[in-house]
């Protein structure tokens, strides 16, 4: 009892010193505890990132069921033939479930459709779906009458205008196609009669309860080539209904959708093996599965291992920085009461009892401190999980978080008994003597050894293979920090030698002092050191920060290439531009985009267009600013001639032939070459060729807009004899109404690239007209192309030139058509928003009309997006419906910028900057507490100088110099250890995703900055501290 009274004692006589103590065995033991914890919660954050990613129901479990066409003699009431009602698939499927608890556990409600594609039967042709789908009518507005029941239905208002239908009007519904189905010898069929009772108008498209995609596709300008207009779908109140529709394709469908926030790490394992099962049937009695939650957890699994690699590896060079400032804390306190020591040891106390005398106070201390650092883990856990997390993450508190405090408490204890050894085991004369510790041999081999390994840490790194670099990669700033202070600290004692004996020398007295007080004490090379390391970690934390958040700004400008990307549903491009030029006429807040892939030496290249005349308002490139990407918009505008648009009527030419070559029975001809939207070029023959002046003419027909693709000097069918022929175009009408199609410009015609064998073109223009000279041994048509867009289309490029030559700027490789298009490289960029590394980027528009006018367009080949800024209307996705192009997935930058700041590697690095700032400030406490310590004898010795005669001034400048060195060396050291560390191992280091791909080495805010400026600061205000304690020179 009286040991503890004696510590008590202590305690209280040395308050502050014992609060630092305190302060820092809990930081120690909250830094070893944050490990688990803070792996834990991380662990969680990016799982639940990671699964919420999808869609819900693209996320979780997709059911759906089938029907064929109805058989001949199968009666239409018997649905149980015709297919599986909505509940009977629910019920397969939570039979299944049953099996998997733990997958039924993180579903939610599920989701049924059941529909089928009809036609209602009208005087306009149309096709869409009838859909039975419960609680439909709560997420639409319904403009007129009422939620349609068994027998009714409820359209849309534009399906309405556009079909002429009324509430209350009775329609007969067919399915589409059903005519073809039908069986031969089966009697003619009924089709079923419903009643038109209601009105909606679409509500919000991106609601979860739309998200099984496909709905809404109606709108006026979505219209077939033959005429059928695309309308909205028909919710009808019956299920039976839908399903017996003569010789339909009926399908029912059940969505289970994902709640991530109930996918936890705990259930991983058993979720994961539950889904592989499940995955394994494909299908469930008669009911096709689509799982989409196990590529989310496997991608979950890689994140998850690399904070568990990566987090311990940051957090352990904190934990020994704590150990070794209390250990230099210890050794100061202790050495402070060196004079208690020697009493004890002159009453006889023995070796035990010095011992325990000595370090009973700093082990009471650490005891105490033992559950403070264990609820700082935590509360600094939860601090965490509320500022940067992932929603709903929550702090679990396991045993291996109270194991690693235990481990970090023996730590603490050993660095106390080893901070206490030395002066514990001097003698009376010197402990009485105050004479100051030297550094021994087993120092300078374990500093030795320390180097040493850190060097070879380093060397593999640099040099080793790909596993050892991402090993290392997170250790390797430490390691460069530990070796950094190492040398710093020894250079210290050198340095102070020299200047010792060079101020001797000149009889330099401040300098001689200053260099004096640092070089007698091991202390300060020791202070030194610890407060290099804590500079270099900082200074690293802070550059690989900046460095990694415009990583994370240039990942999610090149993932999404906007503030928002609505994924649309479209016809054909031109639909989903009418779209935004509609909503945004004023051209700054929206973009049309298109896309599509293209398969070249067994990889893919992605294809994306845009609208050149928009790009520059609405996208966001990762290594390009504002003007950058102003500029290559002007590049890319692939705008020749300006369009001549037709439409239906009677085409007329008038044209004048001075030459013309040809066999008498077979004749050539004039024609005019049109192009459609999606549709290959048409050809409209009119006429034979004949000498002179004449006009020649030909009935148009176009189903939609259509356009003036070029002109035909037309061969005989199969004729391969030499003709040719000088024709010069005066003139193009339409109906009487002359068009504007730059007959005079020269450059507003041309050959095609590659004419047949045998066939030349010349295109000439004067005032009189367009002049085109043909000679042909070829039974193929001479085409003069109207050059409404340039020769080569212009591309932005990333990776290597889809073409035998990898760097070639000019080649030909098929975009948006069936056919090659030749291209022109502009630019090279590492990345293109929205589709990486190996992509084109380009005018969609144009190479649209260069597809028309070639083949046609690859139609099912092709994705369409709409590109949004912050500024966009809100309700953008209503509106992009109400134009006839739903949206199936929304992304937001700032949300993908958020997820980023939560991936794997943010995490760990989030890590390293409350480590680097704690660092600091424990070194600091240390260098102060040091100072605490020494002040009085310090005191003692300047009054001894003043007493001998030397001036104050000499005094103040043998302390400012002393300062200097302290605190200058680290300073200098630190910052070059931690800028050049974070040069050395930023390439093995992942910043942005696990795999460390497309990383840019730049800084990109204001974190290094700061980060200098914060140590300026603290800096000064140690400094003034230090003077306030030494008392100045008094």
């Amino acid at each position: 009892m009286s040991g503890l009274v004696v510590a008590l004692r202590g305690i209280r006589s040395r308050f502050v010193r014992s609060i630092l103590v305190v302060v820092l065995s809990t930081v120690a033991i909250g830094a070893a505890v944050l490990v688990p914890l803070y792996s834990s919660a991380a662990a969680q954050s990016v799982l639940t990132d990671t699964v919420a990613a999808a869609p819900p129901i693209v996320a979780g479990l997709n059911a759906r069921s089938a029907a064929p066409p109805i058989a001949a003699g199968l009666q239409v009431q018997n649905v149980q033939q015709r297919g599986l009602h909505a509940k009977d698939v629910r019920a397969a499927i939570d039979g299944a479930l049953a099996g998997a608890p733990a997958v039924a556990a993180v579903l939610g409600e599920p989701l049924s459709t059941t529909g089928d594609l009809v036609n209602l039967v009208v005087k306009t042709k149309n096709q869409g779906r009838l859909v039975f789908r419960p609680g439909v009518c709560d997420h639409l507005t319904i403009t007129e009458g009422q939620c349609p029941g068994p027998g009714e239905l409820m359209v849309s208002d534009r399906t309405a205008e556009a079909l002429g239908l009324r509430v209350g009007e009775k329609v007969p519904v067919t399915a589409d196609g059903g005519a073809t189905r039908a069986y031969l010898g089966e009697p003619p069929t009924v089709d079923p009669t419903f009643t038109v009772v209601g009105l909606y108008r679409i509500g919000d498209p991106t609601d979860p309860y739309w998200e099984t995609s496909g709905f809404f596709r109606g709108a006026p300008t979505n219209i077939l080539e033959d005429g059928t207009h695309i309308v909205d779908e028909a919710f009808t109140g019956g299920e039976d209904a839908v399903l017996t529709i003569p010789h339909g394709r009926p399908f029912a469908t059940v969505d289970y959708p994902l709640v991530a926030e109930k996918v936890r790490l705990r259930n991983v394992p058993e979720l994961t093996r539950e889904l592989e099962s499940l995955s394994e049937r494909n299908e469930v009695d008669r009911v096709a599965l689509m799982i989409g939650l196990l590529p989310s957890l496997r991608d979950a699994e890689k994140q998850r291992a690399a904070i568990t690699a990566g987090v311990p590896t940051v957090a352990l060079p904190l934990v020994v920085l704590c150990w070794f400032v209390l250990f230099l804390v210890i050794a100061a306190v202790t050495d402070d009461r060196r004079a208690e020591i020697a009493v004890g040891k002159l009453r006889g106390l023995s070796v035990g009892g010095i011992t325990r005398f000595a370090i009973g106070e700093p082990l009471l201390l650490i005891a105490v401190a033992a559950p403070l650092g264990v609820l700082l883990g935590i509360g600094l856990t939860k601090l965490a999980a509320d500022a940067f997390l992932a929603p709903g993450v929550d702090v679990q508190v396991g045993w291996s978080a109270f194991a690693v405090g235990l481990g970090a408490l023996v730590g603490a204890v050993v660095a106390a008994v080893l901070g206490a050894r030395q002066t514990v085991r001097a003698t009376i004369a010197s402990l009485l003597r105050r004479v100051p510790h030297r550094s021994g041999r087993r120092t300078a081999v374990a500093e030795a050894i320390v180097a040493a390994l850190a060097v070879a840490a380093l060397y593999q790194l640099l040099f080793g293979g790909d596993g050892q670099r991402a090993t290392l990669g997170y250790a390797a700033p430490a390691l460069v920090a530990l070796l950094a202070g190492l040398l710093t600290g020894r250079l210290l004692s050198v340095v102070a030698k020299q200047r010792l004996a060079r101020a001797t020398r000149r009889g330099r007295l401040p300098a001689m002092l200053a260099a004096a007080q640092v070089g007698r004490r091991p202390e300060s090379a020791r202070l030194v050191a610890v407060l290099t390391v804590a500079l270099a970690l900082l200074t690293f934390a802070a550059t690989i920060w900046d460095v990694s958040s415009a990583n994370r700004t240039r990942t999610a400008d090149a993932d999404l290439g906007a503030d928002r990307v609505y994924v649309v549903t479209a016809s054909e491009p031109g639909a989903a531009r009418a779209a935004v030029e509609r909503i945004d006429p004023s051209g700054k807040q929206l973009m049309a985009v298109v896309r599509s892939r293209q398969s070249y030496a067994g990889d893919y290249v992605d294809l994306i267009g845009v609208q050149s005349d928009r790009m520059a308002a609405v996208a966001r490139f990762p290594d390009k600013n504002k003007a950058q990407v102003a500029a290559l918009a002007a590049e890319l505008g692939d705008r020749g001639a300006p369009p001549v648009p037709l439409h239906p009527g009677r085409v007329v030419v008038r044209a004048t032939v001075t030459k013309l070559n040809q066999s008498a029975d077979r004749p050539m001809g004039l024609g005019i070459v049109v192009g459609e939207p999606g549709a290959a070029p048409r050809a409209i023959d009119l006429g034979r060729l004949k000498t002179g002046p004449a006009s020649y003419a030909g009935d148009l027909t176009c189903v939609a807009d259509c356009r003036l693709l070029g002109l035909q000097v037309r061969r005989f069918g199969g004729d391969n004899t030499p003709g040719a022929a000088t024709v010069r175009v005066d003139g193009i009408e339409i109906d009487g109404q002359p068009l504007d199609a730059s007959l005079t410009k020269a450059d507003a015609w041309r050959p095609v690239a590659s004419p047949p064998v045998g066939q030349t073109l010349t295109t000439s223009a004067d005032d009189a007209g367009l002049t085109l000279d043909v000679t042909s041994e070829s039974s193929s048509d001479v085409l003069a192309q109207y050059a409404d867009v340039v020769k080569d289309a212009p591309v932005a490029l990333a990776g290597p030139s889809p073409a035998d030559d990898k760097d070639a700027s000019e080649f030909s490789f098929p975009m948006l058509g069936k056919a090659p298009d030749d291209v022109r490289v502009v630019d090279r960029v590492p990345l293109l928003p929205r589709v990486g590394d190996h992509a084109l980027l380009f005018d969609g528009a144009a190479l649209v009309s260069r597809a028309e006018r070639s083949a046609g367009l690859l139609l099912d080949e092709l994705s369409y997006e709409v590109w949004a800024t912050a500024d966009a209307p809100a309700d953008l996705g209503a509106r992009l419906a109400a134009e006839g192009t739903p949206v199936t997935l929304t992304e937001n930058r700032s949300t993908r910028l958020a997820e980023l700041g939560r991936a794997a590697p943010a995490l760990a690095l989030r890590l390293y900057l409350f480590a680097g700032l704690v660092g600091l400030l424990l070194a600091l406490g240390a260098l102060v507490l040091d100072a605490g310590v020494t002040a009085p004898w310090r005191r003692e010795q300047t009054r001894g100088l003043r007493i001998t005669g030397v001036p104050a001034r000499v005094l103040r400048g043998m302390a400012n110099r002393e300062n200097l060195m302290v605190l200058g060396f680290p300073v200098v050291a630190g910052i070059i250890a931690g800028v050049g560390g974070a040069a050395l191992v930023l390439p093995a280091i992942a910043l942005v995703n696990i795999d460390g791909t497309n990383q840019a080495y730049r800084l990109g805010g204001w974190w290094l900055p700061g980060s200098l400026l914060f140590l300026v600061v603290a800096l000064t205000i140690a400094g003034l501290v230090l003077r306030r304690i030494r008392g100045g020179a008094r």
